[in-house]
Parts: C-alpha cells; sequence; structure tokens
C-alpha cells in the first residue's frame, strides 16, 4: 500500500507542476490557451489527490505534524503554495503576476526539498 501511495503522490505532484509551469508560461505570452478549462478544472482535481494521496502516506506512516516538524513545515508551505498559486493567476497587474508565479516556483521547490530533507529548513538549510 505505501509502494502505490508514494508512488501516486510523486506523480501527481509531477502533473500538476507541469500544469502550473506551463499555464505560467502561456500567461507570460499571454495566450488565450492559459484560460483554457483543463488549466482550471485539473488543478482542483490534482489536489485533492494530492492532499487524498498525502494523508493517506501520513496515516500509513503513521506521522503526526506536531512530532515532525518537517511535516508541519510542508503544510504550511503547501498553503502558501495554494494561496500564492490563486493570486498568479486572479492578480489583475501582470507584473504582479509574474513575480508570483516565480515565488510560488520557488515555494514548490522548498516543499520538495522539505520532503527529501526531512529537514523543515529544506534547501534554506545550505545556506546556513
Amino acid at each position: 500500500m505505501y509502494a502505490i501511495l508514494k508512488h501516486s503522490h510523486l506523480l501527481i505532484i509531477a502533473i500538476a507542476f507541469i500544469l502550473f509551469f506551463v499555464r505560467g508560461i502561456l500567461m507570460m505570452r499571454k495566450s488565450n490557451a492559459a484560460s483554457h478549462k483543463i488549466f482550471k478544472i485539473a488543478p482542483h482535481i490534482l489536489y485533492t489527490l494530492l492532499i487524498g494521496t498525502g494523508i493517506g502516506l501520513v496515516v500509513v506512516l503513521n506521522l503526526s505534524p506536531l512530532e515532525q516538524p518537517w511535516l508541519l513545515a510542508k503544510l504550511i508551505a503547501l498553503g502558501a503554495y495554494i494561496v500564492l498559486g490563486v493570486l498568479t493567476f486572479k492578480h489583475p497587474n501582470p507584473t504582479i503576476r509574474k513575480i508570483l508565479w516565480f515565488v510560488t516556483l520557488i515555494v514548490f521547490v522548498y516543499i520538495v526539498s522539505v520532503a527529501h530533507s526531512k529537514n523543515p529548513l529544506g534547501f534554506f538549510c545550505c545556506l546556513f
């Protein structure tokens, strides 16, 4: 069960990231394709599945965000990622949208680095 949840979680992460990245590029090019239904519906489905597989992994591994600081950091960063992602495509100012897109990508990399290292500092641990 663990292997199925883990690989599903990783696959969903990859697909969600690719869609977010491509939509951001299309937004910067001012392409109408950025408003396609796939970019508006798929993230809701993917993030629901992502949270579901994440909860499944937490249950199977018997982890608690209160006992695992890296998991709490990851959950907080996930909340920030979601808020930034929404703002990226809703903000009226194109320059702000580009900045938000870039910051959201950095938050994504941080989340991955926390998950990989099991360190709440993620890639920031290399800076200190």
